[in-house]
């Protein structure tokens, strides 16, 4: 019976609205010339977030901040609460990084007097 009223209905129109097939293909028309709707925003991850406090003025201050408490901790770890330890391990840490600080300062300076070298050679 369902059938029957299908076959009947397919080639008039009675409800006096368009069929589906010319709506359809009429939207198509319509949106041709647009660009597709965006989609929702994803949800923002960490790494978002990281991402875009990575490009601003405050990472370089607040990471260095953050690296010597976490190597002040990790020294208070490792020394067991014994404190000739603990500046003991310090210093030495400090002494490696005053020596990379000052051969990465000499590298550099190297590096700045061969460009110089070839610059004024052109």
């Amino acid at each position: 019976m369902a059938q029957q009223r299908r076959r009947n209905n397919t080639g008039r129109n009675t409800s006096g609205s368009r069929s589906r097939s010319g709506s359809s293909s009429a939207a198509k028309r319509r949106n041709s010339g647009r660009r597709p709707q965006s989609k929702q925003t994803e949800a923002l991850t960490f790494v978002d977030y990281w991402h875009a406090f990575s490009r601003t003025k405050a990472f370089f201050p607040v990471m260095t901040i953050a690296v010597i408490i976490l190597v002040v901790l990790i020294d208070l770890l490792v020394s067991w609460n014994n404190y000739d330890r603990f500046f003991l391990i310090l210093g030495i840490e400090l002494v490696v990084l005053a020596a990379a600080w000052i051969i990465g300062l000499v590298m550099s300076i190297g590096n700045d007097s061969q460009s110089d070298d070839i610059e004024s050679d052109d």
